[in-house]
């Protein structure tokens, strides 16, 4: 016969220490009055369920205590007004006043959407203390990787990782006494699809290379970038990188490029622009790699040329600039690069198609791992391997077969 739990129980204002049908240790108190006449009650629990979690409720609610005879009113007041917020009003003012000191512009701004398309949007309603691990599971886990319109994994995991940092922040902050994220669990990876990366094939190339160098009859260009887009396709720079670059960061008796500038499109935080978007150059690029060289090819050094022989204003002027010198933006590149794929009746592609084209091609020629991640600025191999597995695998598949002749 299991021995029976002895329970010490006080009067409201000194509280009582029990253990519940589960084992877990629990000390409450009663103090105060709401403006409802309803008292205030304040609980604390432990899991160990040995005398070390007796000790661990028992000193907590000895603090709380103290605080009370302090300051009652002030302790009731905001006890009260913690049990009053709600997970949007708690998560919204952490982005807004923690995140936002953590994090580069444009990381902010998708953090900023995956907790409003994922859990404002699903949670946000409910109270800050009283969400379920079960709530958090089904309403926002399970209904990305199962509704109308699926999650990617790595869309999930943001999610997950967004509500458990604000869950950990506010039990640093002692708003609750259990972060119910460590009881959710993140569906395994081979429940999803690995998504292929776009490469052009070599017809593609072709074609994209030829609408891009295509001209009226009187001689000038269609596309003003077209010879950009080649270059881009021969470096595997990033859209942000290209527009970034200045002649400056040409070394033409090296045949290398300097890669230390990335551009990024972001929000208006303040101001009468709140919200509009910001062109921001920053003076790092996206991947922990940072600082980076470039080898440029015969192909490359040729498009760089025929560039300059338009559009130079300068060492200091931008490689890729608009029709004025000025810096060019992500979305009219962007969409000159739809323009020209169009032409071309290439579908299902965007710029960093050229990205992926240039490291396939790498793969081909049987450039190692590490080269290859090296030149595309990627913070680890693993990165780069995880990226391009199956072209890797294709090309371990030819090595086996020239192997079969030997």
């Amino acid at each position: 016969m299991a021995k029976k739990t002895t329970q010490t129980r006080n009067s409201n204002r000194e509280g009582s220490i029990f253990k519940r049908a589960n084992g877990d240790w629990c000390a409450k108190i009663q103090y105060g009055v709401k403006p409802n006449g309803k008292p205030y009650i304040k609980t604390f629990t432990s899991s160990d369920h040995s005398t070390k979690g007796r000790a661990v409720v028992s000193k907590k609610l000895d603090d709380f205590k103290a605080l009370i005879r302090a300051n009652p009113e002030i302790v009731a007041k905001a006890e009260y007004n913690k049990k009053q917020i709600t997970v949007q009003e708690y998560i919204l003012k952490w982005l807004a006043t923690v995140k936002i000191n953590d994090l580069k512009p444009t990381s902010y701004d998708r953090l900023e959407s995956t907790v409003n398309n994922h859990i404002v949007s699903n949670i946000g309603h409910l109270n800050l203390l009283e969400v379920t691990p079960e709530q958090i599971q089904e309403l926002v886990i399970n209904k990305m990787q199962n509704g109308k319109n699926p999650s990617s994994r790595s869309s999930i995991k943001k999610a997950y990782d967004a509500i458990n940092a604000c869950y950990k922040y506010a039990l640093a902050s002692r708003m609750i006494e259990y972060n119910p994220v460590t009881a959710v669990v993140l569906p395994a990876i081979h429940k999803f699809e690995k998504k292929e990366i776009r490469a052009f094939t070599n017809d593609e190339k072709e074609r994209f290379k030829k609408a891009c160098t295509y001209t009226y009859n009187n001689g000038v260009l269609k596309y003003k970038l077209g010879y950009g887009m080649i270059f881009i396709m021969n470096t595997g720079i990033r859209a942000g990188e290209a527009i970034a670059l200045k002649w400056s960061d040409v070394n033409w008796s090296k045949k290398e490029l300097d890669i230390s500038k990335n551009v990024v499109e972001t929000k208006h935080r303040n101001g009468k622009n709140k919200g509009k978007k910001l062109v921001v150059i920053q003076d790092f690029v996206k991947s922990q790699a940072g600082h980076r060289t470039v080898p440029l090819n015969k192909t490359a050094i040729e498009c760089l040329k025929k560039i300059k022989e338009d559009r130079y204003y300068g060492e200091d002027s931008f490689i890729l600039s608009n029709q004025y010198g000025k810096m060019n933006t992500l979305s009219n590149t962007r969409r000159m690069f739809n323009e020209i794929a169009e032409f071309a009746e290439i579908k299902n592609c965007g710029m960093h198609t050229l990205r992926h084209t240039f490291a396939s091609t790498m793969f081909e020629n049987n450039v190692d791992v590490k080269t290859v991640s090296e030149i595309l600025g990627h913070s680890t191999t693993g990165i780069t391997y995880d990226t391009y597995i199956h072209i890797i695998k294709e090309q371990k598949a030819k090595v086996m077969e020239t192997l079969d002749e030997i």
